[in-house]
């Protein structure tokens, strides 16, 4: 199995879990996230599946789901769905039904995806991966079931877990740091997370400037990637190999990004983009309200002809979602700093939930044709 597979795996169970175990009463969170941030991290996608399960948004959705599609176990179906898989695409050995049964009833309260910049020269991005449960989970029990192959390891005197990925290619990790908490990802990645000393952490400075304490948090920060270049890493040119041309001057161009997602409450997105001079803020203000003044008289044409795949319900509610999204947008500088904020939009759960049904009515069976009469 390859390392980019193995690695999607456990990646795709982590946003499984984020996104479909069930919610229950809110629990103390497991190991200390800041133990874990290395001062070479660069980015952090922080999710909080309990919050976002009981959130507003989450509500009006399930709101317009049948009873049927609330009580199904999403859980297992998504593991069911994963075993579906070409075995040569899952990790030797996976169990997915003692995987299901070990997961059963668990409740993830944050799932942090770290990102270290051109760590090797493939893969050039690596994330180290933290799942933290509300209640006890057998840890090493989930790691044998996702994989037979896994060997010991030691770092700083923390004893871990290997499992070998293609020839010459980096191992994959994983960590059990205590009865509520999963580490996992690229060795090298996951023995910077297990370091006893890391150093200054911007990254973990940012988190907290930020406040962890939203539903959906996505940081970036230039700094490590940049000390990474310094170390004579090729951070430019594994830039350009993952975002084209531009990619390599827009990240020198940025300092830090955070943007902020919450399901509940007043704000549904909140953006703040330093830059490393105001004259590259207000350009960059610029091309978002360009690019606002584009797609706004585009809409304003949709409304007067929808197109013929939506279907009539829909397009009330869309219209009067699309008005408050654009009448509650803003973008604007301030010196190097661009900030973007969304106001929740009235209509958003009424959408939501009209948007369920309609995905229900869509996945419903159809009806047997009748035989003809005699």
């Amino acid at each position: 199995m390859t390392l980019q597979r193995r690695a999607r795996v456990w990646l795709g169970l982590a946003i499984a879990l984020a996104g479909l175990l069930p919610g229950g009463t809110r629990a103390a969170y497991g190991a200390d996230l800041s133990r874990y941030v290395s001062s070479d991290f660069c980015g952090a996608l922080v999710i909080h599946p309990e919050r976002i399960n009981k959130s507003e948004l989450a509500v009006a959705l399930k709101s317009g789901l049948s009873k049927e599609m609330t009580a199904a176990d999403p859980v297992a179906a998504a593991l069911a769905a994963m075993g579906k898989q070409p075995k040569k695409d899952l990790p030797p050995g996976m169990d997915v039904a003692k995987l299901a049964k070990l997961l059963d009833g668990k409740i993830v309260t944050r799932i942090v995806i770290l990102i270290e910049p051109t760590p090797t020269a493939d893969p050039k991005v690596s994330p180290g991966i933290i799942i933290q449960f509300g209640n006890d989970i057998d840890g090493e029990a989930i790691l044998a079931a996702f994989s037979t192959d896994w060997k010991s390891a030691e770092t700083h005197g923390i004893q871990y877990k290997t499992v070998k990925t293609d020839p010459g290619k980096p191992d994959f990790a994983a960590y059990v740091p205590d009865a509520r908490t999963l580490i996992a990802g690229l060795e090298s990645t996951v023995v910077k997370m297990l370091a006893k000393d890391q150093g200054s952490q911007p990254l973990l400075k940012q988190l907290q400037n930020t406040k962890i304490d939203n539903d959906i948090i996505l940081e970036y920060l230039a700094e490590p990637i940049w000390a990474a270049a310094a170390k004579g890493t090729s951070t430019e040119k594994a830039l350009s190999d993952l975002g084209g041309p531009n990619a390599a001057k827009m990240a020198k161009d940025l300092k830090s990004m955070s943007i902020k997602l919450n399901f509940s409450g007043k704000t549904l997105l909140h953006a703040e983009v330093v830059t490393d001079k105001p004259e590259v803020a207000a350009q960059y203000a610029a091309l978002a309200q360009m690019g606002i003044g584009i797609v706004k008289p585009q809409f304003q044409d949709m409304k007067k002809q929808p197109p013929p795949f939506l279907p009539p319900p829909a397009v009330p509610v869309i219209s009067k979602l699309g008005d408050e999204v654009f009448d509650g947008l803003t973008v604007k500088n301030d010196g190097p700093q661009l900030v973007v904020d969304l106001p929740m939009p009235a209509s958003l759960p009424d959408a939501l939930k009209l948007a369920a049904q309609l995905a229900g009515a869509m996945a419903a069976p159809m009806p047997p044709k009748e035989g003809p009469t005699h």
